[in-house]
């Protein structure tokens, strides 16, 4: 058996095949049969929508990023078709296709994993059958300022990146970590609460950064926003800053002053559910998420 001619007709085979498939991708993106959500999803809530429908409809949202992914495998396509242009082909090829398969495994689109790991694995085959060529061109030849062409002081600061690279890695770590803790804390009160008692309210939400949001049952219009404080030892929680779009009070079915009345409120959890009791009324919110 000749292994290089068996090589030759199957890295030609696997060529054409990345390329032809990626192509069927690329067509279906430009004529919409790709990224289309169905009218059952257009009115989940995010909360509510598998991974598959989330990719879709994220993808799907915009036309034009589409068509722009489209062209990119239409270029790594046309790339592949001819030996002159393979290598660039296979990186941009894989650069996008080791990305779809991720994202369909992180997102749990299963329809998609095997064709997607089996277009890795040949495109990978590809990439291995070139790897001398990449190895030359990358690791072997001279970088574009030699030593010899650099400053004295500029050589003798090179080892300096040693130090560097690892002080920020974790510098950068330290900080996201200190601002996460300060901004992004989720305590007892985080997530969505439907209120029991106010029907003009149908969400109330404690957020990040110590933050909440008031909405509405008319397609969740924000009522109030604001920030709010909790004092473990008294009980309480209160609502420091609220605002009242004045384009929303209108709409209101309730009283505007009624967030006031919870401005500073008691606060008690029972079970899945948060009761507020101020010095005139209650609220009893249960948790939604």
């Amino acid at each position: 058996m000749n292994l290089k001619k068996t090589h030759l007709i199957l890295h030609t085979i696997a060529r054409y095949f990345l390329a032809s498939v990626i192509l069927m991708y690329a067509v279906g993106k430009i004529v919409g049969t790709q990224f289309s959500s169905s009218p059952s999803v257009w009115d989940k809530s995010v909360g509510e929508l598998s991974g598959f429908e989330l990719t879709w409809f994220y993808f799907g949202y915009s036309f034009w990023y589409g068509v722009f992914i489209a062209a990119s495998q239409i270029i790594a396509a046309f790339l592949l078709f001819f030996r002159r242009t393979t290598r660039l082909g296979i990186v941009l090829y894989l650069s996008i296709m080791v990305n779809v398969w991720a994202i369909d495994f992180a997102y749990g689109i299963h329809a998609a994993k095997g064709m997607a790991t089996i277009l890795v694995l040949v495109g990978t085959y590809v990439l291995l059958s070139e790897f001398k060529a990449f190895e030359d061109f990358f690791l072997k030849s001279p970088p574009l300022f030699a030593d010899s062409q650099r400053p004295r002081w500029m050589n003798k600061l090179n080892k300096l990146k040693y130090a560097y690279i690892p002080i920020l890695i974790g510098g950068l770590f330290a900080l996201t970590i200190t601002l996460k803790a300060k901004i992004m804390t989720k305590n007892e009160f985080y997530g969505a609460w439907k209120p029991v008692n106010y029907q003009n309210w149908e969400r109330v939400y404690f957020q990040e950064a110590s933050t909440f949001s008031v909405r509405s049952n008319d397609n969740l219009a924000k009522l109030y926003a604001g920030k709010y404080a909790v004092n473990r030892e008294s009980g309480k929680i209160e609502l420091a800053k609220y605002t009242v779009p004045e384009e929303e009070v209108n709409a209101m079915d309730a009283d505007s002053s009624q967030m006031s009345q919870f401005m500073v409120s008691k606060y008690e959890f029972v079970e899945n559910r948060l009761i507020l009791t101020s010095d005139t009324l209650t609220l009893e919110l249960v948790r939604l998420k």
